[in-house]
């Protein structure tokens, strides 16, 4: 197209690769707000480890699933909400209660312990059922856009995406290691969770995504991360329809104003670093990358509250569950506009440790919330890329060590930093469980992409 750059083959494949290895880096200890925990549990995440089967901050036990349609397979033991009221009324003591509470305040009814990993049925290098769900798109692009067409149909990915999850995981998850007939992975986010309660009920599924009116965590970063392969898919457009598809395709399962708002920030974003030469250095890139963060940071303003003025109000009001609707709305759509975002970020990168920038309950000072909301997390996203610009897996391990939801977090950091640095730069391709697969999901939609 006349005025558009054609985006660059390798730098295409490095956004991709940089998402799903940003997911499957951070699986063993996703969810730990604690870097102490990190540290105790796994030591040094230095490389793709496997999961043990317990987690000492899960809230898994705690939460439910009320839809009809079988999603959690051999899981749905695991799921244990719908009978905490009986638990918690058959405890004794407080001190019996508070053991059996997370460190939100959330009663999840076993004790730390006892408490189930989220990711404990994936091998070593597997992803999350959200980037299993984006390397489905990935598959169902390549398919409807081969040769360079354009018939992506958002009910037909519906579909596609309805059977990929009601259909069974194979009893041994080594005959689907490449995660191509289900996901196999314990934790379903609130969103699926209530996107097959409302198909359950009948509902189109079209019409089936939870809002963030309705339910706070749709506005989590998943949201985000699922959209990568749409914007890549369609990076040789102009920036306002890459726009509008991509939000369209948020919008078939995140009904939500902070996962659009991110996304007008990361598209363009984006598109700029796909767009660019491939840089000579990782000095060039990591320039390039910074002066392009500022731009987009420029349109930003960050959070009000702090991590740590979050974590405390989930403490005192024994969960966010418990948070007045109105409150809870006013943590996630309150700015502090004294500042822009580019600001606030340069300021950040004088903070001595990343855990005061980015944390939850450990530190007094914690800035930012390392919990899903896109308000918070997009802004470490934009944190560790900058600061770390010119070393990915530095930026991808540091994600990963500061604990929080940084699966998903990954998967957005990942996409930037490939398309900054390009394929050969994203760390421990090799080591992903269904590397062969990936690599054929990738070669086939940069196949639709660059002509």
């Amino acid at each position: 197209m006349v005025g558009i750059q054609r985006v660059v083959r390798d730098k295409l494949k490095g956004s991709l690769y940089g998402m799903l290895v940003g997911d499957a880096v951070a699986v063993p200890v996703h969810w730990f707000y604690s870097p102490k925990n990190i540290r105790k549990e796994y030591g040094e995440i230095t490389e793709i480890v496997a999961s043990k089967p317990n987690h000492s901050e899960s809230m898994l036990q705690g939460m439910s699933y009320q839809g009809d349609i079988d999603i959690m397979h051999n899981n749905a033991h695991f799921y244990e909400g719908n009978k905490l009221a009986q638990k918690a009324q058959e405890v004794k003591t407080k001190e019996e209660e508070q053991a059996l509470r997370d460190d939100h305040g959330n009663f999840v009814g076993a004790k730390a312990s006892d408490r189930v990993h989220y990711h404990r049925t994936l091998l070593k290098g597997q992803n999350t059922a959200n980037a299993c769900i984006a390397r489905l798109a990935m598959r169902y692009l390549a398919s409807s856009n081969a040769g360079g067409s354009d018939r992506y149909n958002p009910d037909e990915f519906l579909e596609s995406l309805y059977n990929y999850m009601v259909t069974p995981p194979p009893k041994n998850t080594h005959d689907d290691k490449d995660q191509l007939v289900n996901h196999n992975d314990t934790y379903l986010d609130v969103y699926l969770r209530g996107f097959f309660t409302n198909a359950s009920s009948g509902k189109a599924l079209r019409d089936c995504a939870k809002n963030q009116r309705e339910s706070w965590s749709i506005g989590s970063i998943d949201g985000v991360g699922m959209c990568i392969p749409m914007i890549v898919a369609y990076a040789n457009e102009p920036e306002w329809y890459v726009m509008g598809r991509a939000v369209e395709h948020a919008h078939l399962t995140h009904k939500s104003i902070t996962v659009t708002a991110t996304l007008a920030i990361l598209v363009p974003l984006l598109l700029e670093l796909l767009r660019q030469p491939i840089p000579a250095t990782s000095e060039e890139a990591a320039n390039n990358l910074r002066q392009a963060l500022d731009r987009a940071m420029l349109k930003m303003s960050p959070p009000k509250i702090t991590g740590r003025e979050m974590r405390d109000s989930y403490v005192n009001n024994r969960g966010p569950g418990n948070i007045p609707k109105a409150q809870k709305w006013k943590q996630h759509m309150e700015l502090d506009t004294s500042e822009t975002t580019k600001e606030f970020i340069h300021r950040m990168l004088e903070v001595e440790n990343d855990e005061d920038v980015a944390g939850f309950g450990e530190r007094e000072a914690s800035r930012l919330s390392t919990a899903c909301y896109c308000e918070q997390t997009f802004t470490v996203v934009l944190f560790l890329a900058y600061k770390y610009a010119h070393d990915p897996k530095k930026a991808l391990l540091q994600n990963v060590m500061i604990g929080g939801h940084s699966t998903s977090r990954g998967m957005v950091l990942g996409a930037i930093l490939g398309a900054a640095h390009g394929y050969e730069a994203i760390p421990f391709r090799e080591d992903l469980c269904a590397k062969s697969s990936i690599e054929k999901e990738v070669t086939d939609l940069a196949a639709t992409v660059v002509q």
